[in-house]
């Protein structure tokens, strides 16, 4: 199998961006970092979340050459790694659950006739193959935001607060959300805990015919799954056509629009933003 086209775009919602986006010759990967509820900074000055998600780029960089094992193993494995880094970091200090980062994370490998994928939190993952479309993500973070952008929506709208006055409103359930973190009841979130591995979305798929791919992280995704310009079916096609760019200042055009959160109530003016657009082909010898 080769690769031989490739579009990628990582475009940070301020001076510091928690998101990667990255590429190598074996395989594709987004991270969507979230530093701990707290907004405790203990090991990175400017963002822990922006450190943990350097941390599993390098890591990943590092391992997706290993196709003797599968990319729950490659997971497991660094999970240990990065673990073992941030405690030796925070050394001394006190922590809590609500204080540890985390990460959404999509990975994708290319081998011989086979793709092999792997998805924890809500990244997005669209595959088409043999004229088939396949739409591959976990909503269980998306249905508990769902429920907290409601709750925004009827307090903005029947006492006229601003979206940051909603948000403050609403904070217990925010918190209870995320302590919902990796159980049962919640969502499976890459963190500390090898457990979720299990509990994401594994899976290969085998092709003989050229493929196309589309990874996006949630804040490049809310252009078809939260702002509804492009929908969802249609999005790996406009990826190919318009470019990944240009898809991001639309993007961007439309939550400039909504600055204050009155159309689309969320937790802040815009996210970062990442997605990778991949063209495979399988080649015979």
């Amino acid at each position: 199998m080769n690769m031989f086209y490739y579009d990628s775009i990582c475009d940070g919602s301020s001076i510091i961006n928690e998101d990667v986006a990255n590429i190598n010759k074996y395989g594709a990967w987004i991270l969507d970092g979230a530093t701990g509820l707290n907004g405790k900074n203990l090991i990175d000055k400017d963002s822990d979340a922006k450190w943990y998600v350097k941390q599993w780029d390098e890591y990943v960089n590092k391992n997706f050459h290993r196709t003797d094992i599968d990319l729950k193993r490659i997971v497991k494995e660094g999970i240990n790694v990065v673990k073992d880094k941030y405690y030796k970091r925070v050394k001394d200090k006190c922590v809590k659950s609500l204080d540890l980062p985390s990460s959404s994370i999509v990975l994708t490998r290319w081998i011989e006739d086979t793709l092999e994928y792997f998805i924890l939190g809500d990244c997005t993952l669209i595959i088409e193959n043999n004229n088939k479309l396949n739409v591959i993500k976990d909503y269980s973070v998306t249905r508990l935001d769902n429920k907290v952008f409601e709750a925004m929506d009827e307090i903005m709208r029947k006492e006229g607060k601003t979206l940051s006055e909603a948000k403050k409103e609403v904070s217990n359930l925010i918190v209870r959300n995320r302590l919902l973190k990796n159980t049962n009841d919640g969502y499976w979130i890459l963190g500390f805990d090898a457990e979720a591995v299990d509990r994401g979305l594994y899976g290969k798929i085998p092709f003989s015919s050229d493929t196309k791919l589309l990874m996006a992280s949630d804040g490049f995704s809310a252009i078809t799954d939260r702002y509804n310009y492009i929908d969802m079916k249609n999005l790996i096609h406009e990826a190919q056509n318009k470019g990944l760019d240009n898809l991001c200042r639309k993007l961007r055009q439309i939550e400039e629009e909504d600055s204050s959160g009155d159309k689309y109530p969320r937790f802040k003016k815009n996210d970062d933003a990442s997605a990778i657009y991949i063209e495979l082909m399988n080649r015979v010898n």
